[in-house]
């Protein structure tokens, strides 16, 4: 059975791109969320294996302070992407214990490597 992901990315072209990107590794995307807020409440319905977590987002809530929220109540790993890679973001995210830390453009060798369990930030 595919691993079921949730996307969570405000450009949406970006959101298209790795939709198509983890198709084609064969795993299922269960939904593109835009917001934090949002991203929480998908996690709770759809309740996916892993959340692919931009940390930049639309709304008030940043990735990083809904992945802990994600985290803290439903266990679920997250993937953090990012196309700021400063110190005080990436020691916020990584404080979280993700599944691992990636910067844009994403690397499809990479990304694959963490989802299958073999990388770390």
């Amino acid at each position: 059975m595919a691993k079921r992901i949730l996307i969570v990315e405000d450009e949406i072209v970006s959101a298209m791109a790795l939709e198509r990107m983890l198709a084609d590794m064969d795993y299922q995307v269960v939904g593109i969320i835009t917001t934090g807020e949002d991203a929480i409440l998908e996690a709770r319905a759809s309740r996916p294996d892993i959340v692919v977590m931009d940390i930049r987002l639309a709304g008030v809530m940043d990735g990083i302070d809904a992945a802990s929220k994600i985290s803290a109540e439903l266990a679920i790993p997250i993937l953090f992407m990012t196309g700021y890679d400063d110190t005080e973001t990436r020691s916020r995210a990584i404080a979280l214990k993700p599944l691992g830390f990636m910067t844009k453009p994403i690397d499809k060798k990479k990304f694959k490597d963490i989802l299958g369990g073999g990388s770390s930030p």
